[in-house]
């Protein structure tokens, strides 16, 4: 594999970047460009650590970033621009020391000046990198199995027939909001007096509220004439002109948008003549989709993956631990943790046993036989759990060492962990070097940042966050109250106190 990992200057590279513009269609290279950061603060304040952003956070030990180059490999793309911007130099140095298989080629664009997808976008275009007709865009926090082949292929099919056919979307179906808690598996409600209520997939975000106008029936394929994922309100809009032009139009909110399009390098150069365009969603796509006049129409459409195909985006905590919950399930085979990514099989070898609980074998934890270990779970590498300690649910890094009549239930520790004696964790993620010091309770939805100690005895109030990282931005929420279900408020606990934890010792 060869891999390039330099800060692009201006203008088109001499000796890389695409096929050269006489090459023929037939050699030239599939491309592939993904977005390494969110630009978001859904995963605050674990990415105000500039030395870990999102893309390298792992997920049931292994990095988002993994993920994604090994399926883009698998998808027969042969050179890839990870954009990055915050932490673009740990992402950079991630890249140079590690390999992946096949013969793709990564190569990492750092420009720390965008904010927003948008910038992203006219920045590559500026730049002249992507040549390929189609391209791969993809978000660095995508997880998927899905084969992308076939919808490579219709979009080259409906382009070479509609030069305005210039995006195609991947969603997956998983309901919509409008789902009986009671139902059972014909529709029918829950038995007479049964408390009913409206639930979503764990895999679609609180704040998602996405409907979807698609017509079946265009002969090229399913035309997207709507993209409305405006939380909350009360009405939607669709051009009256749409209904005389379609024969039908179907309204969905049972489609989740997985963050992979296959787009026409037209999309790019959209970005830059229209300079105000930040979110690719909310403004390219819904702009596209509700244009009326036909000779100023890009055409997008959807291809909606099939049974036993699985693609989902990490938005938030909530959706992280929807996700891993599902690979440890394996309802994203063959990306199961037993199946690792190229390059790790140096490393780490999982072993799947009774009750889904998963094991590192080439160096072997210490677990006592009165550990109640339950499943879905994963323990890393050299791990040590003493006496006495239930563990349901839950992924263990490497290096962890988890004292005894310590409880911990559906949680997430990363590397290097310590939890002392009697310690309680729930529904909580604990980053790299985190200590939780003897009886000390980590509640509901927390998040601790890299290397924050939890004192002896101190009880953290659900959903704080702690962290040693200065936020610049300390009037937003982040999207904190994503990690729950409820969408309950959330406490921000980033500087010690006297009643909780802190980003010290207390």
């Amino acid at each position: 594999m060869r891999r390039w990992c330099k800060k692009e200057t201006m203008g088109k590279p001499s000796g890389g970047g695409g096929s050269d513009p006489s090459d023929s269609k037939h050699d030239q290279k599939l491309q592939a460009v993904l977005l390494a950061d969110s630009f978001t603060r859904t995963f605050a304040p674990i990415s105000l650590d500039r030395s870990t952003p999102k893309c390298l956070c792992p997920l049931n030990n292994v990095a988002f970033l993994d993920y994604a180059i090994e399926f883009l490999a698998g998808a027969g793309v042969e050179e890839l621009f990870v954009f990055c911007v915050s932490g673009a130099d740990a992402v950079e140095s991630y890249v140079r020391e590690t390999s992946w298989k096949g013969s793709i080629e990564v190569r990492c664009v750092k420009d720390e000046t965008c904010t927003n997808a948008g910038d992203a976008l006219r920045e590559l275009d500026k730049r002249g990198l992507v040549r390929s007709d189609p391209f791969v865009l993809m978000h660095g926090d995508v997880v998927t199995n899905c084969d992308v082949k076939g919808a490579l292929a219709a979009h080259k099919a409906r382009k070479k027939k509609d030069n305005a056919a210039i995006m195609t979307m991947l969603f997956k179906r998983v309901g919509g909001w409008d789902v009986d808690d009671n139902d059972d598996d014909e529709g029918n409600g829950g038995a007479a007096g049964a408390a009913t209520g409206v639930r979503s997939s764990p895999l679609r975000p609180v704040q998602d509220d996405l409907v979807l106008g698609l017509d079946p029936s265009d002969a090229h394929g399913t035309r997207v004439l709507l993209y409305d994922d405006t939380p909350r309100r009360p009405a939607l809009s669709l051009p009256t002109s749409f209904f005389a032009a379609h024969g039908s139009i179907d309204l969905r909110t049972d489609l989740l948008d997985v963050g992979i399009d296959i787009c026409s390098p037209d999309v790019l150069a959209r970005f830059s003549d229209e300079f105000d365009y930040r979110d690719v969603r909310r403004q390219f796509v819904s702009n596209s989709c509700a244009e009326e006049e036909e000779g100023l129409q890009n055409r997008i459409y959807a291809h909606v993956l099939g049974e036993g195909e699985y693609a989902a985006r990490v938005h938030d905590f909530r959706t992280y631990h929807a996700v891993s919950a599902d690979l440890l399930r394996r309802w994203c085979y063959p990306v199961v943790p037993d199946n690792l990514p190229s390059g790790y099989e140096k490393r780490a070898r999982y072993a799947l046993g009774r009750r889904f609980v998963y094991r590192e074998m080439k160096r072997t934890s210490r677990i006592e036989r009165s550990v109640d270990l339950k499943g879905p779970a994963m323990v890393g590498s050299h791990c040590r759990i003493g006496e006495g300690c239930k563990i349901e649910g839950t992924v263990i890094g490497d290096d962890c060492r988890i004292d005894a009549n310590c409880t911990i239930l559906h949680s997430h520790l990363w590397r290097n962990v310590h939890v002392e004696d009697g310690a309680s964790i729930d529904r909580a993620i604990l980053s790299d070097d985190v200590v939780v010091r003897r009886g000390a309770t980590v509640s509901r939805g927390c998040v601790v940042g890299r290397g924050c100690v939890i004192g002896e005895g101190v009880t953290l109030p659900a959903f704080a966050r702690i962290t040693l990282c200065k936020d610049d931005d300390d009037d937003s929420d982040g999207g904190f109250g994503d990690f729950d279900e409820s969408s309950s408020s959330s406490s921000e606990e980033e500087e010690s106190s006297s009643s909780g934890g802190g980003s010290e010792e207390e």
